[in-house]
């Protein structure tokens, strides 16, 4: 079940039909990029999008042939959306009926409707078919000659929710414009502004884009750039229906719209968009968050922090005042509430660093730690040591995400080798286990050494960088063997004694070099 507008797209069926290679008529590469470019948009996510295997293209078939045939055969099997395209060139014939050309089509009006498929064929086949929505798209000239002698697209019975929608690039006697291929990636100008406004969406327009949306931004925008004006007829119910969801930055969720949607959205803008769009990427969490939606509620409490504009604008955070400390706290403890297991570590987070009170973090990451957020869990552990060891000032990273807190491990300065531990001959050899790697046997002596202090938010956390440098150098000067590393970081542990690693540390530090 398609999610726009109540369409089901799997029951639907789109026959895109284009031409650019011709006998009596010269080539248009623009069309075969315009044909593609409409196919691509009904396979984007922006319509629905449809699945592959109700789009029936006609792609620059050489001669008519069974085409007709085929176009009754793909329209009769929709039940829901009946969606027709056309572009390339449009003629008439002496009769003065449009005919959409194909490779082999003859000029002489004595052959159009012989040599052509006659948009008379097309709104019988349309006729045939049971869908309730029905849409033509033409994008040729003289397309508004597919209004003549009252056609209409609809059955003779009509359904409840019936209705058509015939969209024209051009009126009945005038041409249809396409750019030269002296432009880069030359198109049709109907079907290029009609793609692109879809893709961008209409601003001050619901979530839902109906074709009366889409027509008048693209009615605008030619007619400002000079180019023909496109027309259109409306039958029954068709203004109404959704084509497209709205891209538009400013665009409100769709109503009803599934919350895990909405969410998935804000985020993807989050990830994408720059940070003037946070208050609209905010009001689509918040419209998930008040749905109910846990993860929304998280954002919310990331941005009253000031954390993802942060990333957006790829600084630290700054300080957060009380105003959006008490949001922050007000989102989080919501989605605690309802069950969720990142909601209590981010309130463990925001009592022990900004309330300052290790009780109530204790008891937050405790509670996210039996709901099984393993982060919250290594920050329960390491917080309960530092408790038991006296040690309240600590330098812990910060986090960013509904995952949990960010492992960011400081790696030893750039300058220092463990060739300045040892001799070459030793160091070789010692390297040879890590396979000569020295990034790789700093990194893994680092991992081991933090978890036998505690964990990285454990005593470990209380050191700043150059502490921290010190005190791994120290431990890697006797060279630890790879199989030994876990004894070796724990006896180094004891030997410093628990409670007592800054001062080590300081005592290092302050040994000649």
């Amino acid at each position: 079940m398609t999610d726009l507008a109540g369409r089901d797209h799997s029951r639907s069926r789109a026959v895109l039909m284009g031409t650019w290679d011709y006998t009596d008529f010269g080539q248009v590469l623009a069309v075969e990029r315009s044909f593609n470019r409409m196919r691509n948009l009904l396979l984007d996510p922006v319509c629905g999008p449809w699945p592959e295997e109700s789009i029936v293209p006609f792609r620059n078939l050489p001669t008519l042939g069974t085409t007709h045939v085929q176009l009754i055969d793909a329209l009769r099997e929709a039940t829901d959306v009946a969606f027709f395209y056309y572009v390339g060139h449009g003629i008439y014939d002496h009769r003065e009926r449009l005919c959409l050309t194909v490779g082999d089509t003859r000029r002489d009006a004595d052959y159009t409707a012989a040599t052509g498929l006659l948009f008379e064929d097309v709104r019988d086949a349309f006729r045939t078919s049971r869908a309730a929505v029905k849409i033509a798209v033409l994008d040729c000239c003289y397309a508004g000659l597919a209004t003549e002698e009252y056609g209409r697209l609809s059955a003779d019975r009509l359904l409840p929710v019936s209705g058509a929608y015939l969209l024209m690039s051009s009126s009945a006697f005038e041409t249809s414009w396409y750019e030269k291929e002296e432009v880069a990636d030359a198109q049709t100008y109907f079907t290029k502004t009609f793609v692109e406004t879809v893709h961008d969406g209409v601003r001050g327009a619901p979530a839902g884009l109906t074709l009366d949306h889409i027509f008048g931004v693209v009615a605008d925008q030619l007619v400002e750039d000079g180019r023909p004006e496109p027309g259109r007829r409306i039958e029954d119910h068709a203004a109404s229906w959704v084509f497209a969801h709205n891209n538009a930055p400013d665009s409100p969720p769709q109503s009803g719209a599934d919350p895990d949607t909405v969410y998935r959205e804000a985020y993807r803008r989050e990830m994408k968009e720059g940070v003037e769009r946070l208050p609209v990427i905010a009001a689509l969490y918040r419209a998930a968050a008040e749905a109910g939606h846990t993860p929304s509620m998280n954002r919310l409490g990331q941005i009253a922090e000031g954390r993802v504009q942060a990333r957006m604008q790829g600084i630290e955070p700054g300080p957060v005042d009380g105003g959006a400390l008490m949001e922050a706290t007000r989102w989080y403890s919501r989605a605690s509430e309802a069950g969720d297991q990142v909601g209590p570590l981010h309130l463990g987070q925001l009592y022990e660093e900004q309330y300052k009170d290790q009780d109530q973090a204790l008891y937050w990451y405790s509670l996210a730690a039996r709901r099984g957020n393993g982060a919250a869990q290594e920050r329960l552990t390491g917080l309960e040591q530092r408790v038991r060891l006296g040690l309240d000032e600590s330098r812990q990273p910060g986090s960013d995400g509904d995952e949990g807190p960010e492992s960011v491990r400081p790696p030893p300065a750039t300058d220092i080798t463990v060739a300045g531990l040892a001799s070459a001959a030793l160091r070789e050899r010692w390297l040879a286990d890590w396979g000569g790697s020295e990034e790789l046997a700093f990194a893994q002596c680092l991992d081991v050494l933090i978890d036998a202090c505690g964990g990285l938010y454990g005593e470990w956390a209380a050191l700043d960088e150059a502490e921290r440098r010190c005190v791994l150098l120290d431990f890697m000067a006797p060279l630890p063997r790879k199989a030994d590393l876990a004894r070796a970081a724990g006896r180094y542990y004891r030997d410093v004694g628990p409670g007592n690693l800054r001062a080590h540390a300081a005592e290092l530090r302050r040994r000649p070099k």
